[in-house]
């Protein structure tokens, strides 16, 4: 099912602690709805991949303070540029949901997301209590931080279902234990990869310029 070592479960628990005692990386077989209510309540990061609620070891001890650097200094020099602009662009964090609508359905959490149009919200009904859930499917943007455990996940499958969203024409790779930037350009329909690793190097988001030096600030790569 994923191209890093995974374990199929008969359940998932909410709390942190009953979670810790399960195998590294496990994955529970669940539905759209169901995976965004139990995302409501769980105590650490899962993603819905084809049909599976997932779970990864390094996520759920929370995320790291380059991590946190990187999403914060993205975050911070797309809002900038917004309002010196005055963009009616939106900018949103993790607990932002995405729904692809392919033929096994996915709902991924980037770490950072932009839109450029009002976000267009699909509702799930909820089947063990008939609430409503809801997530996003017109990114323009998704701005996602690697992780020992995750990445070979982020560079295949989820990278590959990333570009099956008709909206998006940007996909970021950040590294955060190394100076280095991936970005995955639509042009034409055609998706290009560009990597950036120098501090003075400048790539951009939609209009706004992103100096790598102001994205890195602070990053220590000591602490990794």
């Amino acid at each position: 099912m994923l191209s890093i070592p995974i374990q199929i479960v008969d359940f998932l628990p909410k709390d942190l602690d009953s979670r810790l005692l399960m195998p590294e990386n496990v994955a529970f077989k669940s539905t759209v709805a169901d995976f965004l209510a139990f995302a409501e309540i769980c105590e650490y990061r899962i993603e819905f991949h084809e049909g599976f609620i997932i779970s990864f070891h390094e996520n759920i001890f929370g995320l790291m303070f380059n991590h946190e650097r990187l999403v914060r200094n993205f975050m911070k020099v797309l809002l900038v540029f917004i309002d010196a602009h005055l963009l009616d662009w939106e900018v949103f964090p993790s607990n932002v949901s995405i729904f692809i609508n392919i033929s096994k359905p996915c709902v991924y959490k980037p770490d950072a997301l932009l839109f450029k149009d009002k976000p267009q919200i699909t509702t799930f009904i909820n089947t063990t209590d008939n609430s409503k859930q809801k997530a996003g499917s017109n990114p323009n943007a998704v701005f996602e931080v690697l992780s020992k455990s995750t990445r070979s996940f982020d560079l295949t499958e989820k990278l590959e279902n990333y570009k099956k969203i008709p909206s998006l024409e940007q996909i970021i790779f950040a590294e955060q234990r190394k100076f280095e930037i991936t970005v995955y350009d639509k042009m034409n329909e055609i998706w290009v990869k560009s990597t950036y690793s120098n501090p003075n190097d400048v790539f951009f988001v939609a209009d706004c310029p992103i100096l790598m030096a102001d994205l890195y600030k602070k990053v220590d790569f000591d602490e990794e």
